[in-house]
């Protein structure tokens, strides 16, 4: 049985670790941002409950908003005492009746202890043993959200993109309980709690915009921030924080999803027949080439920019990861639109992470969001051609070339299959 989206996440996260002394490790200050909370800048603050949160929300699930362990011992469905793997565990700490405890995901069991995958277990992300007895809830959580797009965490569609929830790719519907609290989408006014109202609560304290303690309900102290808010920022004073006032505040508002007209994208001849000797190059080359067949006519005349020749782009990649000059004369040997890669290949992500395969696709996604030609994978700035570059980054990983080649061309028709954006 497959692991659920955010226990891939969390494995990914494995081994990430407090740094002692006065640095911090900025991957799990992030996490504390991601899970509603940037006003925490370290990470000596307790974070069990910061990686759940964040491990949730870069699945595409909503998390409690809260750094309390213990705010999750309620969440979502109750799994009474039949665990499955990846479900939310809570433990109490100190004093069963007391407020502290600690949260993390599921492993396995045997007999008297519980193993469990999470963060702040001896300062890491790791699997932990804890007694049974400790064990306050099992807890699966069942309502969906959209994926945050200001993060440099990774998410599920370029961790593991063929356990991303059919939401995310555009094939299902987000999951709701029947007694939620507001969703992404809401009006968030008078008498509305849950972790929505707390982000948006915590987002205007952080603005200097008082409203008492961060609560997760919305009353006539926070409606008063919301109207100061509104009035300095030139919006409507009504004192409700419609989508335009959570979106000025930077809070994630989704989009309604795009009807789904199921259709099939051809695929070169050289994929289709299996691609047993391809190299990297040969397969995207294949992959611009499918790019380029499947791009739509701009409404307006293109930026000079985006007139880019992609056999010429995919030897300046091989060159910069060879580290040699390209082979064209016209082209320049140290080009501008290549400083992200100098980021990128040197960051902590890609060590011992990701196949040569993976790290070209990363190349090849940061050069063409440099020149404006891809978007995003995901958020209002999202094109194909970015979701297609994010899933070669998940997808080539330790997986047989022929299964990689079946994945892509499963997640190209999926992409495919969405209509483009209406151009704004």
């Amino acid at each position: 049985m497959q692991s659920p989206p955010w226990f891939s996440v969390a494995t990914h996260f494995k081994g990430t670790t407090e740094v002692h002394g006065a640095m911090n490790n900025p991957q799990i200050v992030e996490m504390f941002r991601v899970s509603g909370h940037p006003e925490v800048k370290d990470d000596e603050t307790p974070w069990c409950a910061a990686f759940v949160g964040a491990c949730l929300r870069l699945s595409g699930f909503r998390s409690s908003g809260s750094l309390g362990a213990r705010s999750y011992q309620d969440f979502g469905q109750d799994l009474k005492n039949a665990p499955t793997r990846g479900c939310i565990v809570v433990f109490w700490r100190g004093d069963p009746k007391a407020e502290t405890g600690h949260v993390a995901f599921y492993d396995h069991d045997d007999g008297d202890r519980v193993f469990v995958l999470g963060g702040n277990q001896n300062d890491a992300v790791n699997v932990a043993a804890f007694p049974k007895s400790r064990v306050l809830s099992y807890r699966l959580p069942t309502e969906t959200a959209p994926l945050p797009t200001d993060t440099t965490l990774p998410n599920i569609l370029s961790i593991d993109p063929s356990n991303a929830p059919p939401h995310l790719l555009g094939t299902g519907t987000a999951i709701s309980d029947a007694t939620r609290d507001a969703r992404a989408t809401d009006t968030l006014s008078d008498g509305a709690t849950g972790p929505r109202v707390r982000d948006l609560q915590q987002a205007l304290s952080t603005r200097g915009f008082q409203l008492g303690e961060i609560d997760g309900e919305f009353g006539p102290r926070t409606a008063s921030a919301v109207s100061t808010f509104q009035s300095t920022n030139g919006l409507p004073i009504t004192g409700i924080a419609d989508t335009d006032t959570q979106r000025l505040l930077g809070l994630v508002v989704s989009e309604p999803a795009p009807p789904i007209v199921p259709t099939i994208l051809p695929v070169p001849n050289v994929i289709a027949a299996g691609g047993a000797n391809m190299q990297p190059q040969d397969i995207l080359k294949a992959v611009f080439e499918v790019l380029t067949a499947n791009q739509q006519p701009p409404a307006a005349p293109a930026p000079a920019a985006k007139g880019v020749d992609t056999s010429q782009l995919l030897q300046i990649i091989l060159a910069a990861l060879s580290g040699k000059a390209a082979t064209d004369p016209a082209t320049p040997t140290t080009p501008p639109v290549m400083s992200p890669i100098d980021k990128l290949l040197g960051g902590e992500a890609l060590q011992g992470k990701k196949t040569p395969l993976a790290i070209l696709a990363y190349a090849v996604l940061a050069i063409m969001q440099a020149l404006d030609v891809a978007g995003t994978a995901t958020g209002t700035t999202a094109t194909p051609t970015g979701q297609i570059l994010t899933t070669l980054i998940g997808s080539f990983g330790g997986l047989g070339v022929l299964a990689k080649i079946d994945r892509v061309v499963q997640m190209l028709g999926v992409i495919a299959a969405k209509p483009p954006a209406a151009s704004k």
